[in-house]
């Protein structure tokens, strides 16, 4: 037994040592920096206590960018699981016809980076030459907004593109989940006369919270990770309507050079986001159901 130890030790030890380097260093390291004024160019690092702190908390863009970032987590974490679910449902009890082609469709989305969203969505949603203000013209509207350029409108967008983007991932998850449910369950359901709402509200919804579970967590760190979309679309624009923390971290660190504050403003997003998931997964504590 002692040796069986030694031997499992041998081979976790080079795992656990990497993820030393590469994670718990770099975590720790970022900590520090947060306490200093550091440009990122030189290794001239000037303590500054909790001056970048006191930065953060006075800063309007910050709260701004934090009321984004909120904003498209709430909104994304709302829709992609309703319309996922929706769209899962339909398809396992083949209520539509072509249930493996709209698994491809609506999957497609997530075999393109979302850079290349981002960037066909640009122009898509472009005023002049896009192809929904076209199709709008064709049908006889000519007011239309600017939408990426209307701070009535983008941060509308944005949350649209990420819906589209994420809703055929989450639609594939819950498939599979309930395809795994034993077909006696809704076979039991219809001889006790009980409708596809009863069946979807008594067996299917009960059997698939583990996996609610599971995508609440993923949509809340996507939610508040949003970056490549909103930095390619907008750019935080317009006048900052769809500045997310992440754009704000990386305007501060690679286009003002303040690597210290833009360290700090990570570490709080950090935080903020562990703690959310933490509290996201005890809120949701309970028993899973088995069948």
């Amino acid at each position: 037994m002692q040796k069986n130890w030694k031997a499992g030790l041998l081979f976790v030890l080079p795992a656990l040592l990497l993820y030393l380097l590469f994670m718990i260093v770099p975590y720790l390291l970022a900590f520090g920096v947060s306490f200093s004024k550091w440009r990122g160019v030189s290794m001239q690092i000037q303590f500054s206590g909790l001056d970048n702190f006191r930065q953060m908390f006075g800063d309007p863009h910050f709260w701004r960018a934090l009321r984004n970032t909120v904003f498209f987590t709430v909104f994304t974490g709302a829709i992609v699981p309703a319309l996922a679910l929706h769209f899962a449902v339909t398809i396992s009890r083949r209520l539509v016809s072509g249930a493996r082609f709209f698994r491809i469709a609506f999957f497609f989305p997530n075999l393109i980076s979302q850079v290349a969203i981002a960037v066909l969505w640009w122009f898509a949603l472009n005023p002049e030459f896009g192809i929904l203000s076209n199709f709008l013209r064709a049908l006889g509207l000519s007011d239309l907004p600017s939408w990426l350029g209307d701070p009535a409108w983008a941060p509308w967008c944005v949350v649209a593109v990420k819906v589209w983007a994420a809703t055929g991932f989450y639609m594939i998850l819950y498939l599979s989940a309930i395809e795994g449910i034993p077909t006696d369950y809704y076979d039991a359901c219809r001889i006790d006369g009980a409708g596809e709402w009863q069946a979807f509200w008594h067996v299917t919804l009960p059997l698939l919270s583990e996996m609610m579970k599971v995508s609440v967590v993923f949509l809340l760190l996507n939610g508040f990770g949003t970056f490549d979309v909103v930095r390619i679309m907008t750019d935080g624009g317009p006048d900052r309507a769809t500045e997310t923390l992440a754009t704000y971290i990386y305007e501060n660190a690679f286009e003002l050079g303040k690597f210290g504050y833009a360290t700090t403003l990570a570490m709080t997003l950090f935080l903020i986001t562990f703690a959310l998931a933490l509290l996201s997964l005890w809120l949701q504590r309970r028993e899973a159901v088995e069948y």
